[in-house]
């Protein structure tokens, strides 16, 4: 597990990029964390894996079919010693594969694809059955170093039947994660509750997707597979202790955030996959007169603690702890680090994505375009924004913004636009946004 740490600062009320208004004298810390892995190694242990999938009436045509063919795809992938199972769910909950060894699931590609659609969605049961099916699998995998199990959810609508509050959904996902069972959400086309779905991945240690048309769905299942088979570190956990009156200005990655003591905040990064880097991004603010004590005593504003159960190169699992202090010796009136500032903006504008679409939905269309035309100038504000190795990128999100804005004011902004932002912004604030180009979306939309 590697990890690199960049930090920036600017005096509070400059003209930095990004600077806040505040007028009080003092510092702006801003700290990027990138957390790393190797690939572990060949002799992977097994893992177990259940798909469960919602066959409602409304996942009828290319959903459904598009559902199976990726989990029959999916499960072609797998070792045979990997344990996998197949629940489908409507009104009723039946199990298509039950949990066993994957070279012993010999029809499993025949059931899924006989798979028809039919009633409401008891999203409850079905998940709950995939729980069941993975504390299964856990007598035949064992618990060898770097071996999980995980349910993957797929599902085009809302929990209509059986459980339907999201409160004890998401904590049912919590408490299968302390099981050793995480849960991955998969959202197709409009219908499904967004919010639902990142909250219960969250909760569960998984990740969320979002499939816009059918023919996304095997990139989705692979991306997630590539995820379970390059776990390289587990329970990764980055906890920031500040000192005295330094305070977070904003955290910008949005991974689910407990405070295990006064003056500490816990992120939960969930696993570590060797081809996907976990991102931490901080805004901290300093007194002055604290940053001067600190300077004349040698000691850090704060300090980053990383965790994580870590597979080595031999397949063992250790337990690993390391301690990244941010130094109080900030030279100089301002320093700006191209890399921190770009992390900075692409931060803030998929919280723009976020904010606008939310803002829509509630039919504040004025507002939701106001919100793009300031992150679109800010954007064009920094420096970056003409840098070579930024320019890019950025150039094209204002571009974008300028789209949205146009949508915004003309009301042809869709449920399916607010489902796309939504995902964007996910990606980007943890470190998915490789995933932005297989979120692909048709010329015109």
């Amino acid at each position: 597990m590697d990890a690199v740490l960049q930090v920036d600062h600017h005096p509070i009320g400059s003209s930095f990029p990004q600077a806040p208004a505040e007028s009080a004298s003092g510092v702006v810390v801003r700290a990027l964390l990138t957390v790393s892995g190797l690939a572990p190694v060949s002799n992977r242990a097994p893992i177990g894996l259940s798909f469960v999938i919602d066959r409602s009436g409304s996942m009828a045509g290319d959903r459904i079919k598009a559902a199976r063919v990726a989990a029959a795809r999916t499960a072609e992938r797998l070792h045979p010693d990997d344990v996998v199972s197949v629940v489908a769910f409507d009104d009723l909950v039946e199990t298509i594969a039950a949990p066993d060894r994957r070279a012993r699931h010999h029809a499993l590609s025949a059931a899924l694809h006989a798979l028809d659609v039919r009633g409401r969605t008891n999203l409850s049961g079905g998940w709950l059955r995939g729980r069941e099916h993975m504390q299964a699998a856990l007598a035949m995998i064992g618990t060898l170093p770097g071996s999980s199990r995980r349910i993957v959810l797929l599902t085009d609508g809302c929990a209509t039947a059986g459980i339907t509050d999201p409160s004890i959904l998401v904590e049912l996902t919590r408490a299968a994660r302390h099981m050793g069972i995480s849960t991955t959400t998969v959202g197709i086309g409009e219908r499904y509750d967004d919010h639902l779905l990142r909250m219960m991945a969250d909760a569960g240690g998984g990740n969320a997707w979002y499939i816009e048309h059918a023919d996304q769905s095997q990139d989705v299942l692979a991306e997630e597979l590539g995820n379970l088979l390059s776990i390289c570190a587990q329970g990764l956990t980055a906890t920031i202790t500040l000192s005295d009156a330094v305070q977070i200005l904003a955290v910008h990655s949005g991974w689910p955030t407990s405070q295990p003591t006064p003056g500490a905040f816990a992120f939960d990064l969930g696993d570590l996959y060797a081809a996907e880097p976990k991102p931490l991004l901080l805004e901290l603010s300093i007194p002055q007169e604290q940053l001067d004590a600190r300077k004349a005593a040698g000691s850090p504003i704060a300090v980053l603690t990383l965790t994580a159960d870590v597979i080595t190169p031999t397949g063992s699992v250790e337990h690993r702890t390391l301690h990244l202090p941010i130094a109080s010796s900030l030279e100089g009136q301002q320093s700006m680090r191209p890399e921190v500032e770009q992390a900075v903006l692409l931060a803030r504008a998929a919280r723009a994505r976020e904010d606008a679409a939310r803002l829509q939905r509630e039919g504040r269309a004025h507002e939701a375009q106001q919100v793009m035309r300031e992150q679109r100038r800010t954007l064009a504000e920094s420096p970056n924004f003409t840098a070579d190795e930024y320019a890019a990128v950025l150039q094209s999100i204002a571009e974008d913004f300028d789209d949205l804005s146009e949508k915004y004011r003309d009301g042809t902004f869709s449920e399916l636009d607010a489902k796309y932002q939504m995902q964007r912004s996910y990606n980007t604030r943890r470190g998915k946004a490789s995933y932005d180009e297989k979120l692909r979306r048709r010329r015109g939309e």
